[in-house]
């Protein structure tokens, strides 16, 4: 592992256990193991930090998104492909997925960062620009169906870390079902 690498994994770990307030640079550097200067040699803030790993995480998450998506031409079943394939990168990452639900929602990220993201999950964004136009999908904005569809599956995957549920086929398919719902035409 670089000791960039090592520092991303470092305030991963750090920010997921303490939070971002209480996640100071010198606590980075000091459990990272790197040297003071290195840090500031790849990072010029916390801000660049955090804002760096959430763009690697997002880019990590859009290649598990879009895993086998070419691969299948029937429209509900590349939803239940993307919607699992997201699903299960969560259930696997769940340090990642933390620190994505927090910094996505904190008012310390920026539009411009966000914004510029996007492109680590234009293949969801596609699919569903897609499925408007065909009459697939609800006519409405593509962030609300984003949100719609992503809602779901962070409430499962929050229900399943936190063990309030014992997830099986059954239960996995009605929650990929009731998302499929959320957002079709009737």
């Amino acid at each position: 592992m670089t000791k960039r690498e090592q520092l991303l994994e470092t305030t991963l770990e750090l920010i997921t256990e303490l939070g971002f307030h209480a996640t100071p640079m010198a606590l980075i550097i000091d459990k990272s193991g790197v040297a003071a200067g290195t840090i500031y040699y790849y990072f010029k803030s916390k801000e660049e930090l955090i804002d760096t790993l959430y763009s690697e995480l997002k880019k990590e998450m859009g290649f598990a998104l879009s895993e086998g998506i070419e691969n299948e031409s029937n429209y509900k079943l590349k939803f239940r492909l993307l919607w699992n394939n997201l699903f299960t990168f969560f259930i696997n990452n769940p340090k990642k997925f933390e620190f994505l639900q927090q910094y996505s929602h904190s008012p310390l990220i920026k539009k411009e960062i966000k914004e510029l993201n996007q492109i680590h999950y234009r293949v969801a964004i596609d699919y569903l620009n897609a499925g408007v136009k065909l009459g697939i999908i609800r006519e409405m904005s593509i962030d609300l169906l984003l949100n719609l569809v992503f809602g779901n599956i962070s409430t499962l995957v929050r229900m399943q870390l936190s063990e309030e549920i014992i997830l099986n086929d059954e239960l996995l398919e009605s929650a990929i079902q009731s998302s499929w719902d959320s957002i079709k035409t009737n």
